[in-house]
């Protein structure tokens, strides 16, 4: 039995890796916050009030992952579900592309925006299907460091891949008519890609579940009877809204303000990318041996000094954000990792898919609430100790301070057996005395032998 075990989980570890690499490669092309969506919108003039939409849009893919609970709940088998709602989702992104080559630009934006709403919607049913499938699979002792490795290697895939697309969209940059067909040809690419990572996922092993006779009211309250998880949806909601100020021109503002091609913006997320993979391991361990909330807490610290980087970049400093893309990337693997596991360790087993429907969802509709307000209120330009920010970075300051005021609400979620932060930082900075007495001792040693 324990044999059979480990072989069902080796298996599962394999062909998740695998259908994630086309599914990751799929969404750097099509997916939230993808950069070819962003300069799709760039060709067709969208506004700020468009490009908030379209980021809000995206996280669609976070408000409605409750529904995933809802469609499983009379299911014993969860595989054929989520393959079903993705391929439908999946299958509606060729058109991404194909609608602006018939219609006026004023039309496309429109037309675009919905595909791609209705798109994040479906996608985001099965989203969620397969995170209660995952958390059945994968005991949750090595959760952390499964994720860490699963999300390396899908990074790397996925930005590699974009990466190489971008130099070719940027070859067609000064004629905007080949480019249209370029960008047609590259969502037409994602589907395909999306849709075969699906055949490989219908391989992946999977665990019966008791069909479910509660009524659909009480499915979705009963988890708020459970008080740590309302503080978790509280902090999720804060976090959320904190990271949505100025979210959605990260990218307008490399184009615009800072004149970058595609390919340097994807060379950011490359260099981005990098500092995620070479510390995703560490933060696996990290979260294993001391738990979610800690390492939470760091990232949270790291979140909040990366946008200063933005308030002094120039188009002639552009190392600046690459240089901050490291640190971010580190920061924004470890947010990966905590907010995969982190509702998962507060919920019971039995409820896993529920509760991380419910806590995707509020914190989606925090990160949709600023999204949509910094385009619609964007303050004006402003100078602060003789610097000239633009209004854009006048948004990357105020969602500096507000990262930071998330702690307030972390610090009152409790998770099973974690290590409180100042407990581990006391821990390190023992480790970092032995481990300089050792090597005094070693010198010393080295000295009398001499």
């Amino acid at each position: 039995m324990k044999g059979r075990k480990q072989s069902e989980l080796r298996e599962t570890f394999r062909i998740s890796i695998t259908e994630g690499v086309y599914s990751q490669v799929y969404t750097s092309i099509a997916g939230p916050g993808s950069v070819f969506l962003t300069k799709l919108l760039v060709v067709l003039g969208a506004s700020s009030i468009q490009f908030s939409i379209l980021a809000a849009t995206g996280q669609l893919f976070l408000v409605l992952m409750p529904l995933g609970a809802l469609v499983t709940r009379k299911l014993t088998l969860h595989r054929s579900a989520t393959v079903k709602w993705a391929v439908a989702g999946r299958g509606l992104t060729p058109l991404l592309g194909v609608i602006p080559l018939f219609l006026s630009d004023r039309l496309s934006l429109t037309a675009v925006l919905a595909v791609f709403a209705v798109s994040t919607a479906l996608l985001s049913v099965s989203a969620n299907i397969w995170a209660g499938w995952m958390a059945r699979m994968v005991p949750v002792r090595i959760r952390g460091r499964f994720f860490a490795r699963r999300n390396a290697v899908l990074l790397s895939f996925g930005l590699s891949t974009a990466f190489l697309l971008g130099l070719l969209v940027d070859r067609f940059n000064s004629d905007p008519v080949t480019l249209r067909f370029v960008l047609a040809g590259l969502f037409l690419l994602a589907g395909v890609i999306g849709l075969v990572g699906l055949r490989i996922l219908l391989k992946q092993p999977e665990k019966p579940v008791t069909v479910t006779d509660t009524p659909v009211l009480k499915l979705f309250t009963e988890p708020f009877r459970d008080r740590n998880f309302k503080k978790l949806c509280i902090f999720g909601g804060w976090w959320m809204l904190a990271v949505g100020i100025g979210a959605p021109f990260w990218q307008p503002f490399m184009i615009e303000f800072l004149n970058m091609g595609v390919t340097q913006i994807l060379l950011y997320g490359m260099t981005s990318t990098l500092g995620s993979i070479l510390t995703l391991k560490y933060w696996g361990r990290f979260i294993d041996r001391y738990g979610n909330i800690a390492a939470m807490k760091l990232a949270i610290g790291i979140g909040t000094v990366v946008p200063f980087v933005w308030l002094f970049v120039t188009a002639d400093s552009l190392w600046m954000i690459y240089a901050e893309s490291l640190l971010a990337g580190s920061m924004w693997g470890c947010v990966g990792i905590v907010t995969a596991n982190l509702v998962l360790a507060v919920a019971p087993e039995n409820k896993a898919q529920v509760y991380s429907g419910l806590f995707g969802a509020f914190s989606g509709a925090g990160l949709i609430i600023t999204m949509l307000i910094s385009g619609i209120f964007m303050p004006p330009a402003l100078k602060i100790a003789g610097i000239s920010l633009y209004p854009m970075q006048v948004l990357f300051l105020i969602t500096a301070f507000a990262r930071f005021s998330a702690l307030i609400p972390l610090s009152q979620v409790k998770e099973p057996n974690a290590v409180p932060l100042n407990v581990v930082l006391g821990k390190l900075r023992l480790w970092n005395k032995v481990k300089l007495l050792n090597l005094r001792v070693t010198l010393n040693r080295e000295k009398k032998n001499r």
